[in-house]
C-alpha cells in the first residue's frame, strides 16, 4: 500500500476561488496543495509560503515562474492557468497531472531489476525536447526573444503522466529577458548532477546549457546509470567540469552506435559543439527511433506506466473520483515514490579520469530483461544532505564567482596530503577550476591547487588565487570548522587592440586640433 501524505491541520479552505482538497508538498519557497475549480476541474495550487510573502525579491521570484510558465502553450509543458492574490495569499494554478516523474520512474524500474527499452527512453528525451523548443522560442509581445534557458531539466522536471504523455515542470529559475529578479551571488540555481559545466563555471548562458542538461538524462534514462553521482557536491562540480564521461556502450553492450553519438555530442563541454537547438536534438533521437524499428511509442509508454504504478494509479483514480463526487478525499498520495532506492552510479573504473587512466575495466552489471515490452523510467538525485552556496549563474558579465563553501566532516586524502604534525585542529581544503592555480594565504605562497591548510584555531584568512590565462581570486574568509573551499576561476579578458594608426606623410605637419564652437553642446 502506497503511504499518503498527511492532512495538515492548517490546511487553508480556499485560496481565491479555488476549493483546497489536500496538501501535496512543500518546496524551498512554496507551498502546494491540490485544489478545485468552481467548475469542478481539479487543478495543482503553488502558494507563496506565507513568511516569504512580504519579501520583494521571493514574490520578484514567484511572479517570474508564473508569468513564464503561462507564456509557454505546448503539449509537452505543464499549462499554468492563473496568477493571482488575495490578501498576502500570492498564488498560482496549474493543470493536475495524473502520474510520476522520471526521477521516481527510474527508483521502481531499478527497484525491480528491469530495463528501460532504448527506443522508449529516446522518446521521454524526445518529446521534452519538443517542450523545450517551445519554451527556447518564446517571444514578447514586441516580437522581440526572450532567451529563455530553462536552467533545471532534470528528471525530476520531467514528467510522464499516466496517459503516456511527456511534460517539461518547473520554470521557477529559469533566465529570460525582462525577469523581474537577477540571480544573487551565492544563491544555488539548479541541481549540481544536471548543471552544464559552464552553468558550474557561473558563465552566462544559452539555450546549450538546457542541452547539454539533456544529454545527461539521456545518458542516465539508457544506461539506468548515473552520470555525475559522486559522495558530495564539490566532487560533483568537479565532474560535471572535468572528469572523462565514459561511453554508454560501457554500460550497455549493445548500445546503438547512433543513439551515443547524439548522447556524447549534446554532454560536449564545448557548447559549440553540442546540437544548436533542441530541435535538433529532437530530430537526430527521432531518426534512431526509427532506425530502431519502434512504434506507438506513446501507447507503449502508458502500458508501461500501468505495470509499474498499478496501486498509485488506483489511488489516484480514486482521489479524482473523489474530488469530482465532493466527498472526503481522506489522506493524498505522497508525491514521490520508492525514496529509499539508489540508482547506482557509472561503474568505479569510468567515474574519473584519474580512474580512467589506473583502474582496470571491469564487465558492466548484468541486469534482468524486462518482464513486459514496453516500460519507462528515470533517475532519482541523491542529495548528500550538506548545506552549499554556490556561485550564482550570472545574467550580466561579472567579476569572478566568489569562493564555494562546503562543509565538510573530513577532507580527501587521496588529493592532498598532509603532514602527521598537522593532524589536529581545522582543516581547510582548498581547490580550484580549473586546478593548478597558486595559492597565496595572507601573502604567503602555498603552492598549486588542491591545498589542505591546517589551523590551529578560528582565523580570519585573506585567499589569492593565481593562474596563467585567469582573473586572479582575492577572497577573505573567517574559518572555524573544517570546511572545503571550491574556487571557480573566470578566463581573463584579452587586453583590447589599440587603434591602427594612419601613416603620417614625410614632411607633413601635424594638424592642428579643430577650435570647439563654445555654444555648442558635446556629450
Amino acid at each position: 500500500m502506497v503511504e499518503a501524505t498527511p492532512r495538515p491541520l492548517d490546511l487553508p479552505p480556499k485560496i481565491g476561488r479555488h476549493v483546497v482538497l489536500g496538501y501535496l508538498a512543500t518546496g524551498g519557497m512554496a507551498e502546494i496543495f491540490l485544489g478545485k475549480e468552481p467548475s469542478g476541474r481539479p487543478v495543482v495550487i503553488k502558494r507563496i509560503l506565507p513568511h516569504l510573502a512580504r519579501q520583494g525579491n521571493f514574490v520578484s521570484m514567484f511572479i517570474d515562474e508564473a508569468r513564464i510558465g503561462s507564456l509557454v502553450h505546448h503539449r509537452n509543458v505543464v499549462e499554468v492557468y492563473e496568477l493571482g492574490q488575495v490578501g498576502t495569499d500570492l498564488f498560482m494554478v496549474m493543470e493536475y497531472l495524473a502520474g510520476e516523474n522520471t526521477s521516481g520512474l527510474m527508483r521502481r524500474l531499478v527497484s525491480r531489476g528491469e530495463r528501460l527499452p532504448l527506443a522508449l527512453a529516446a522518446h521521454i528525451v524526445a518529446e521534452a525536447c519538443a517542450g523545450l523548443q517551445a519554451a527556447h522560442e518564446l517571444h514578447d509581445d514586441s516580437g522581440k526573444p526572450l532567451d529563455l534557458v530553462h536552467r533545471d531539466i532534470s528528471p525530476q522536471n520531467i514528467f510522464i503522466t499516466y496517459a503516456g504523455e511527456v511534460k517539461v515542470l518547473d520554470f521557477g529559475i529559469a533566465t529570460a529577458a525582462h525577469r523581474l529578479t537577477r540571480t544573487a551571488t551565492g544563491q544555488v540555481k539548479g541541481k549540481f548532477s544536471y548543471m552544464s559545466p559552464e552553468q558550474c563555471r557561473g558563465e552566462m548562458l544559452d539555450l546549450r546549457s538546457d542541452i547539454f542538461s539533456l544529454g545527461v538524462v539521456l545518458y542516465e534514462l539508457t544506461t539506468q546509470r548515473r552520470l555525475f553521482k559522486r559522495p558530495n557536491e564539490l566532487m560533483v562540480l568537479k565532474a560535471v567540469t572535468e572528469d572523462v564521461i565514459p561511453r554508454p556502450r560501457r554500460e550497455v553492450r549493445d548500445y546503438p552506435p547512433a543513439l551515443e553519438a547524439i548522447c556524447m555530442k549534446a554532454l560536449s563541454r564545448d557548447k559549440s559543439s553540442r546540437q544548436a537547438s533542441a530541435l535538433e536534438l529532437r530530430t537526430d533521437l527521432l531518426a534512431v527511433i526509427a532506425q530502431l524499428d519502434a512504434a506507438d511509442l506513446s501507447r507503449s509508454l502508458a502500458i508501461g506506466m500501468e505495470s509499474l504504478f498499478t496501486e498509485r494509479i488506483v489511488e489516484k483514480r480514486k482521489l479524482m473520483n473523489s474530488v469530482r463526487m465532493g466527498t472526503d478525499l481522506g489522506l493524498v498520495p505522497p508525491a514521490e515514490v520508492d525514496e529509499s532506492v539508489e540508482v547506482p552510479q557509472v561503474d568505479e573504473h569510468s567515474a574519473s579520469a584519474a580512474s580512467q587512466l589506473s583502474a582496470m575495466a571491469s564487465p558492466p552489471i548484468e541486469q534482468r530483461r524486462l518482464r513486459w515490452p514496453y516500460i519507462l523510467a528515470p533517475l532519482v538525485l541523491v542529495g548528500a544532505g550538506i548545506a552549499v552556496w554556490w556561485f550564482a549563474l550570472r545574467d550580466e558579465p561579472a567579476p569572478p564567482a566568489p569562493i564555494v563553501i562546503v562543509s565538510s566532516p573530513a577532507i580527501d586524502a587521496q588529493v592532498a596530503t598532509v603532514t602527521p604534525d598537522a593532524a589536529s585542529g581545522i582543516a581547510l581544503r582548498i581547490d580550484s577550476i580549473p586546478s593548478g592555480a597558486t595559492l597565496v594565504v595572507d601573502g604567503e605562497t602555498k603552492g598549486p591547487t588542491p591545498h589542505v591548510l591546517r589551523l590551529a584555531s578560528k582565523h580570519q584568512l585573506r585567499l589569492t588565487l593565481e593562474l596563467a590565462g585567469y582573473a586572479p581570486v582575492t577572497q577573505e574568509l573567517a574559518v572555524d570548522h573544517d570546511q572545503d573551499l571550491l574556487i571557480p576561476l573566470v578566463a581573463a579578458p584579452e587586453p583590447p587592440k589599440p587603434p591602427d594608426k594612419p601613416p603620417v606623410k614625410r614632411g607633413a605637419k601635424d594638424p592642428k586640433p579643430p577650435v570647439k564652437d563654445p555654444f555648442k553642446r558635446y556629450d
